[in-house]
């Protein structure tokens, strides 16, 4: 009897080491993410994140719309409102030196600049636009 619940224990031991302990982490509160504001939805303007930035020639980097009210509060965005994401280079003429993807159906996007020089990222939500500038070295 002795052996078995030695055994026993020893397998337990085993699983909880194998799993982590993640079976035992508290689940988050039911009802959304405290982080938006729920009382006042209405936009009052729209950030890219991160808003500055300098990258290297083929680098990517992430970049990600966010809306505010005019509490400065972080409210919920609507995708089926979302519209798009565009890249310009600084020189028109010299064609798409630049990799934005998606363009559409994200809140997020990533870019890769294949050229030095001055990007403009902008995205258009709900009719309006914001954009950032990125330097590229």
């Amino acid at each position: 009897m002795r052996k078995v619940s030695l055994s026993l224990i020893v397998i337990i031991m085993i699983m909880f080491l194998i799993t982590g302990c993640d079976g035992f982490m508290p689940s988050p509160p039911a009802g959304g993410n405290d982080e938006y504001d729920q009382e006042n939805i209405e936009l009052a303007y729209l950030k890219i994140i991160p808003a500055q930035v300098e990258m290297k020639v083929n680098q990517s980097k992430k970049f990600e719309i966010k809306a505010y009210n005019s509490d400065d509060k972080l409210i919920k965005m609507d995708i089926s409102k979302f519209e798009k994401w565009v890249a310009m280079y600084s020189c028109v003429g010299c064609g798409i030196v630049w990799g934005i993807s998606p363009i559409t159906g994200s809140f997020q996007t990533t870019f890769t600049p294949y050229k030095a020089g001055r990007y403009t990222i902008s995205a258009k939500y709900d009719g309006e636009w914001v954009q950032i500038v990125v330097y590229v070295d």
